[in-house]
């Protein structure tokens, strides 16, 4: 072989194991890629207003904030007539609804209370303390008992109440002390805006007022308190 043939050889090995070489560098470099990019792809960083990443994770919050419990109830009760020698039956059929509204998201139900101090006109008239004043739902028979009826607000949404222990009609001992029960929600009912009594398309929530036929005629008074209070109490 000439010198020229030798060199030939020589420089075409020297090729080939460069090739080797290079090849196996370009295997390592790609699958180096692939395993930095399969890192990346496997878990998202915390999001930063800071940093720009091609993928990033962010927490979402919701803070709601509970509100009040409460009622609206009518100003006052009345009851007119004139005395024709026979007891009389009073209702207020105009006044016999009232408003609970529950916005505390806390879902605990709740209670509503009355007590009603002695009906007084000018000393010393006064109508008994018992016997005199009813709570029923009806605006017909004070003495069939019937539950007032509840239902949401007009355009509001609401848990509408389920009650426990209510017994009807109530008969309020006008001692100004004595607390009776007129409604109630158990936990997770009651919420929102309810209307309880005539308003609310079922039973009224009616005041009856008792006037023994030997009454002076006279204008008689009493403060009727109503309360509401966080969880259903039970019925008196």
């Amino acid at each position: 072989m000439t010198g020229d043939g030798k060199a030939m050889r020589y420089l075409m090995g020297l090729a080939g194991r460069r090739g080797i070489r290079l090849l196996a560098a370009c295997a390592l470099a790609i699958g180096v890629g692939g395993a930095t990019m399969g890192a990346g792809a496997a878990g998202a960083a915390d999001c930063a207003s800071d940093t720009f990443s091609p993928g990033c994770t962010m927490t979402g919050t919701a803070t709601i904030t509970g509100g009040s419990l409460g009622m609206a109830a009518p100003a006052s009760q009345g009851w007119t007539t004139t005395l024709n020698g026979a007891n009389q039956q009073l209702v207020d059929s105009a006044d016999a609804s009232f408003t609970v509204q529950d916005v505390t998201g806390s879902g605990s139900g709740w209670d509503v209370t009355a007590t009603a101090s002695q009906f007084a006109g000018v000393s010393p008239n006064v109508l008994s303390t018992t016997g005199t004043l009813v709570y029923n739902g009806s605006t017909t028979s004070e003495t069939t008992g019937a539950q007032p009826g509840n239902a949401c607000a007009p355009s509001t949404t609401c848990t509408v109440p389920t009650t426990t222990g209510l017994t009807f009609p109530v008969n309020v001992t006008t001692d100004g002390t004595t607390l009776y029960n007129l409604y109630n929600a158990t936990p997770a009912t009651g919420m929102g805006n309810i209307v309880i009594g005539s308003l609310s398309g079922g039973n009224p929530a009616a005041w009856w007022l008792n006037v023994p036929a030997g009454a002076h005629a006279d204008t008689y008074t009493s403060v009727i308190t109503l309360a509401i209070a966080s969880g259903p109490g039970p019925a008196v």
